[in-house]
């Protein structure tokens, strides 16, 4: 069974993101990650590497970084730049990717967006 999906951001879907014309980038795909309770946290980021390995040889796709909670939490966030929003969207279409999301844990929950920089004078830098 497929995880459940719900977006990061209330104010517009995930999918409204990935379909933005003209594409922008680059963008960050900020997933948020809940594994559901008694499941083992390594067995699961064997499944995830498995989605990892398609998706770091998609055209477009350029780092991915997984941070997980402190302490023994089933708390994992994944940030990964990808070129623009719509290779980003072209690799989650994948049908390996999919055939593979079907491999994790029910109960697991994902909650994503697609963010692009934003400049503040002496903070952080813009595009």
């Amino acid at each position: 069974m497929a995880p459940s999906h719900h977006p990061l951001d209330i104010s517009t879907t995930f999918e409204a993101m990935l379909s933005t014309s003209p594409p922008v980038g680059p963008v960050v795909l900020l997933n948020v990650i809940s594994i559901p309770p008694g499941i083992d946290k390594d067995s699961f980021l064997k499944i995830w590497r498995r989605t990892g390995l398609i998706l770091t040889k998609a055209p477009g796709h350029i780092s991915t970084q997984l941070h997980h909670a402190i302490g023994d939490g089933n708390f994992i966030t994944n940030y990964a730049i990808w070129e623009n929003n719509e290779d980003l969207k072209n690799a989650l279409a994948l049908p390996e990717f999919r055939k593979v999301c079907e491999d994790f844990p029910k109960g697991t929950e994902f909650r994503a967006a697609v963010l692009q920089k934003i400049a503040i004078e002496g903070v952080c830098m813009g595009v």
